[in-house]
């Protein structure tokens, strides 16, 4: 598929890589070793985990093999999984349970009592979760992950955040701009 595009024209692409997959509320209500093991399902993180890290690689090839292919690269993992286990660090006040759910973690998928269970709980105020639902970040977190994969530290986002991906050759002219006025800057005090 990217290939394709790239040949159509494309130049500049956008990925998302995954989350720790193991820590949704249902992976973890689904966990069998939930409570020895701080309640995240290993093995589903190691999935994504490795998908994230081949998605890594092959980016990398991608960059070599075709002129001028650039892109934007999520690490949605660690992103994600710091406000997981450290919630108020980003102003949630709970980062394993649910905002609407029931069971475990509200990790059955009953939120609106649409399923074969009807019972669930609904939070107070969903700003204060990581997880809407047994699957779903909440608003807030989606609201967060945006501007991160808008302008970024490149340690979450590379080797290009979305701003210098679309508008790469603004913030080049730039950045030239202040590299002349150094040089200027540099000649006049060295010849004075």
């Amino acid at each position: 598929m990217i290939q394709e595009l790239y040949e159509k024209g494309a130049r500049k692409f956008g990925f998302l890589s995954l989350s720790p997959l193991g820590c949704l509320p249902a992976l973890r209500a689904a966990n069998p070793k939930g409570n020895e093991e701080g309640g995240c399902f290993e093995e589903a993180c190691a999935l994504a985990l490795a998908h994230n890290n081949a998605l890594k690689a092959v980016l990398t090839s991608l960059e070599h093999l075709f002129k001028g292919f650039k892109y934007c690269n999520s690490n949605f993992y660690v992103w994600l999984e710091d406000r997981i286990n450290n919630p108020s660090k980003y102003g949630f006040k709970e980062g394993m349970n649910a905002c609407c759910g029931t069971g475990p973690f509200r990790g059955l998928f009953t939120c609106g009592g649409t399923k074969k269970v009807t019972d669930y709980q609904l939070c107070d105020n969903a700003y204060d979760y990581v997880w809407w639902d047994s699957f779903h970040p909440t608003e807030r977190i989606h609201e967060q992950f945006a501007k991160a994969l808008w302008d970024g530290p490149l340690d979450f986002v590379g080797p290009y955040n979305l701003q210098q991906l679309f508008f790469f050759n603004k913030l080049t002219k730039v950045f030239d701009l202040v590299d002349d006025l150094n040089r200027i800057l540099v000649d006049l005090l060295t010849h004075n």
